[in-house]
């Protein structure tokens, strides 16, 4: 039976309720010698925590469409597919970029940074190439790509998890990735407020944080190209939200934008319960006005709506913009699928930025 399947949710069901009555019935009617009853009185208790971590782990599985499959579950599926095409100026002034500490641990540059605009206090962590200190780069400057998690997700998901870096560096190494520099600030700026990377009226200026603020704190302490056809965004779910409407809303300061398995419908309660700011912040309302910027929207087929949500984009988009779609068939809604989609993106990414110069 599929993972998802109706039946088995049923067969679990049953399971669930069968487990304790059988329990209840069995209890004082076991024979044999009292080691041998404690065991087995043992196994009833454990039979009936199985099944009901079964019945949960189905229903959250269910309900968020993270494995649609059993093969997904078990990490044999292989995401297949095919990038298809479906249809900038620097910051005025740059401020001194603030103290990046260097983890060894991780190889990355940390640092808490106070947002001049926003008036965010967070954090920021960069991952620079192997190129960046050969002595050939020494004058040249990188392109850059901002990384955003899912929500309630950190940054460092993109280099744990995510291996956001190792997926580059093989890319890298097969000559389909340019070096550049990974940039993951944080995006929930409030713990458990999701603000889908918008600037919130009277609340978080998130949007003007990981633009503005993120932005001239790593152009002043990095050797990081300022101009938009240097810039790109990437994200999965809620962070695929926020890769695509902020490179829609700020052309001048990305040129690109990958969504891996994102939605294009603001959803968060700071945003709906006002129709100017939903479509201001929807990065499908926001096709109507034509950004000069490409997107590359990607997806897996057993992802529930994640296609549907990609096509509606793809129908919506008008010249300048350019979109591109990388469907795969296989995979839910989870890190290993956007994982392997990453050399793809980097591929697709890398035919779209300048640099390093």
């Amino acid at each position: 039976m599929d993972l998802q399947s109706g039946p088995l949710l049923a067969l679990c069901v049953l399971l669930a309720i069968a487990a304790p009555a059988v329990c209840l019935v069995l209890w004082n009617r076991l024979t044999g010698p009292r080691l041998v009853r404690v065991a087995e009185r043992l196994g009833l208790i454990i039979l009936c925590q199985v099944t009901v971590l079964a019945l949960a782990g189905l229903l959250v599985n269910h309900t968020f469409q993270l494995f649609p499959s059993w093969s997904d579950l078990t990490g044999t599926d292989k995401v297949n597919g095919q990038v298809k095409q479906a249809s900038g100026t620097p910051p005025k002034e740059v401020r001194p970029g603030p103290a990046f500490t260097f983890d060894k641990s991780n190889g990355l540059f940390g640092a808490t940074v106070d947002g001049q605009r926003s008036g965010i206090r967070s954090t920021i962590r960069v991952w620079l190439p192997p190129q960046y200190d050969l002595p050939q780069y020494a004058n040249m400057r990188f392109p850059v790509i901002e990384l955003f998690p899912g929500f309630p997700g950190t940054p460092t998901t993109w280099f744990g998890p995510m291996q956001g870096a190792a997926k580059l560096l093989e890319t890298m190494k097969a000559g389909q990735a340019k070096p550049y520099i990974l940039v993951a600030p944080v995006i929930t700026v409030e713990p458990g407020r999701d603000t889908e990377c918008t600037d919130i009226p009277h609340g978080p200026q998130v949007a003007t944080w990981l633009t503005a603020d993120v932005r001239e704190a790593v152009i002043g302490r990095f050797r990081a190209l300022p101009g938009s056809e240097s810039w790109g965004a990437m994200g999965y779910s809620t962070g695929g939200f926020c890769a695509a409407k902020l490179t829609e809303q700020f052309p001048n300061l990305f040129s690109a934008g990958i969504s891996l398995a994102g939605y294009f419908d603001p959803s968060s309660p700071d945003i709906t319960r006002d129709p100017v700011l939903t479509a201001a912040n929807s990065p499908l309302a926001l096709l109507a006005s034509g950004p000069q910027v490409s997107l590359l929207l990607a997806g897996s087929s057993a992802d529930s709506n994640t296609v549907d949500a990609i096509n509606a984009m793809v129908k919506a988009a008008r010249p300048p913009t350019k979109v591109f779609t990388y469907i795969v068939q296989n995979g839910g809604h989870n890190v290993r699928v956007w994982q392997e989609m990453l050399p793809q993106a980097y591929d697709w990414m890398s035919r779209q930025l300048i640099g390093p110069v």
